[in-house]
């Protein structure tokens, strides 16, 4: 009978490499030998970190545990804890620019990896954080690399294995002392041990690495910008692609060995560090603050020199609006002017509907006597007059000419008592 790998059951699931996973034993001394030695000087207060002009090489190497702990020693791989703590190093360290993470591992536990990557990604807000890999990028690997802002990945590396996988023992024979242990589970927890030589068994380990695939697949695919179905689709289907394919589906940026992809961020880091020493002096500062304030000034002055009254808001939200020119509050001044034009047009257009309609019986005249003869005099005051009508008894020659001999002085009107 095949002794039982006591490593195994350090974690219950893995999102690891199949193959590393069945020969971890063996893989001990291959993953030592594998770790990389950098001319870099170590970063102060961290694990693994080491420093190349402004730049954090933080590796992950070997298979990804959880917590640094005698297995992490055995295997030379590295742990969640230890790789955070580094990064925060890196991320505090001021003579630090960029964070390289230096990948080559087949993966390792499956749960742990999303709040590392969840870190990786904060850390992106604070400093340039790539991945580098060299070798091997697959599945928690993947994880940790696909929150970074770049991957870089050499021509024969291989990435993505993104899925779990688990193991269950069972013991079917008595042990090397002659003992055979059996498990009671109590009976509220029938799925605490499930049989995998059941079919149901199967089916409740097998959902519960679904539910950590599916975590998987959306981490990637949001880290990524892609769809989760792109990641199913594209990304080998758990298994792994060449640097090439991989960078041709999105799964890595670019393809580049290690000192390019360091002297890449080195170069971007001078421009960086350049800025950073051209320090302003204080009267500089004061000469800026004065030019500022004198500009505000300028610009306040010449919005109240456009201002009209009646728009007095459009003038707060100006003085407030530091894009805000006089330019423009006159524009807006005119907009507002000619909606208001607008809206009176409106308003008198419906007054308008709303008069009442005259009757066609009622004759209008409007009379002008600019220049109208006596005759025309007369004939106005007998037409709108009924009670000249009434004395001249209808006799309208009658009338005429009497208005126009009174009109020319003569005859005079004798009052009663002269």
């Amino acid at each position: 009978m095949k002794k039982r790998n006591d490593l195994q059951i350090i974690a219950k699931h893995w999102a690891i490499e199949p193959q590393t996973f069945q020969n971890m034993d063996a893989n001990i001394r291959e993953l030592q030998s594998g770790l990389s030695l950098f001319s870099q000087k170590p970063l102060e207060h961290s694990f693994t970190t080491t420093i190349r002009d402004g730049v954090a090489v933080i590796p992950i190497k070997g298979i990804i545990t959880a917590r640094f702990d005698l297995f992490t020693l055995l295997m030379g791989g590295t742990s969640l804890d230890v790789l955070a703590r580094d990064i925060q190093t890196a991320l505090d360290d001021k003579s630090i620019h960029s964070i390289l993470l230096d990948i080559d591992s087949p993966g390792g536990v499956a749960v742990g990896p999303s709040e590392m990557a969840a870190i990786i990604r904060q850390a992106c807000e604070c400093k340039k954080v790539w991945a580098y890999v060299g070798r091997n990028c697959c599945s928690a690997a993947y994880w940790l690399a696909s929150a970074t802002k770049r991957i870089v990945a050499q021509r024969t590396a291989l990435l993505g294995s993104i899925g779990v996988v688990s193991t269950v023992s069972v013991q079917e024979q008595p042990d090397a002392d002659g003992y055979k242990n059996i498990e009671i589970v109590s009976t509220n927890a029938k799925k605490k041990r499930p049989d995998p030589r059941t079919a149901e068994g199967v089916e409740t380990i097998r959902a519960e690495l679904d539910d950590l695939e599916s975590e998987f697949i959306d981490a990637v695919a949001k880290y990524r910008g892609l769809a989760p179905e792109t990641v199913k689709k594209d990304f080998g289907q758990g298994g792994v692609l060449m640097g090439p394919a991989a960078v041709n589906v999105g799964m890595a940026d670019a393809l580049g060995d290690y000192e390019s992809t360091l002297a890449e961020l080195i170069e971007q880091n001078k421009g960086v560090q350049k800025m950073d020493k051209q320090a302003i002096t204080q009267e500089q500062i004061d000469a800026y603050r004065s030019e500022g304030a004198a500009a505000e000034r300028a610009r306040l002055l010449a919005l109240e020199e456009v201002a009209v009254a009646g728009h007095e808001d459009l003038l707060a939200k100006a003085k407030a609006d530091p894009e805000m020119t006089a330019e423009k509050l006159a524009l807006e001044i005119v907009k507002a002017e000619k909606a208001k034009g607008n809206d009176y047009l409106a308003s008198l257009k419906k007054a308008e509907e709303n008069l009442p309609e005259i009757s066609p019986s009622a004759k209008v005249v409007a009379p002008s006597f600019v220049g109208a003869t006596a005759t025309e005099r007369a004939e106005h005051e007998w037409n709108t007059k009924a009670e000249i009508r009434k004395e001249f008894d209808g006799d309208k020659e009658a009338f005429v000419a009497y208005f126009i001999a009174q009109e020319n002085g003569q005859i005079k009107i004798q009052n009663k008592g002269e």
